[in-house]
């Protein structure tokens, strides 16, 4: 059995898996955790067709990589796949649905730390999260914790975001958090301007790189709600702007850092 640990919880798996390297924390195992996974690598297949079992209680999700099996609760499942690294996305839907009960989203979004205030470059793919990301570590040093895909969750001091191992085509992710200082969504521009987004801009800026669990519509209103409390105490920019330093240092001033 190996342990893994994201986003502060521990997932185990019955197969070692080289894409969660990082995440590796074998060395202190203990199994007290209802977030578990049987990793059916290359399975039975008779005349052709994969022979899987399912109890009556179980959830089947399904994509062009694997089979994912699951109880109603996100708990415990069954994941079959041909390789490893075809289990990736699965176990990313798997870990995310556990969360979202414990307060905690899924962004397309880069993440950095800057002295221990991290800030979130949000947009879609091509709008360049990871060059404003690389853009921070290069002219302040700025630590970068994940180029695409970022979770938060609610702590006892405030919001958090976490490096995952899903990082999309960037190279970049670490297995470390930060306390939120920001929400950025940007936009491609000839020149460098910066607002506070307030009110329904907020939503409009920032919905279509939230994950809301549609797979999953008993949690539906837990994932809202726990977007409303990010939005109360997390502000939320519209950084329009050049792949420049001067993009950063604009930025930089507005946050007071």
């Amino acid at each position: 059995m190996y342990q893994y640990k994201l986003i502060d919880e521990y997932l185990y798996i019955d197969h070692e898996v080289p894409f969660l390297e990082k995440y590796n924390s074998s060395s202190n195992i203990d199994i007290a955790t209802d977030i578990c996974i049987e990793l059916m690598v290359n399975p039975f297949i008779c005349y052709g067709i994969n022979v899987i079992t399912c109890a009556k209680d179980e959830l089947i999700l399904k994509n062009r990589e694997g089979i994912l099996m699951v109880n109603k609760l996100y708990g415990n499942g069954r994941l079959y796949a041909d390789k490893e690294e075809d289990a990736s996305p699965l176990i990313m839907l798997f870990l995310y649905s556990h969360l979202i009960p414990k307060q905690t989203l899924l962004f397309h979004s880069s993440l950095v730390d800057f002295s221990g205030s991290g800030i979130m470059f949000l947009g879609p793919s091509g709008i360049g999260k990871t060059t404003q990301a690389e853009l921070w570590n290069k002219y302040l040093g700025a630590d970068i914790l994940n180029g695409d895909m970022v979770f938060t969750r609610k702590n006892e001091d405030g919001f958090y975001g976490y490096g995952s191992p899903w990082h999309g085509s960037s190279p970049y992710y670490k297995n470390a958090k930060v306390k939120l200082k920001a929400l950025v969504v940007l936009e491609q521009a000839g020149e460098n301007t910066l607002k506070r987004l307030e009110g329904f801009d907020v939503l409009q800026g920032i919905m279509e790189q939230v994950f809301l669990p549609h797979w999953y519509p008993e949690a539906m209103d837990t994932c809202l709600n726990t977007l409303d409390l990010l939005l109360e105490e997390v502000p939320v920019y519209h950084l329009a702007c050049r792949p420049d330093e001067d993009a950063v240092l604009l930025l930089k001033q507005e946050l007071g850092l």
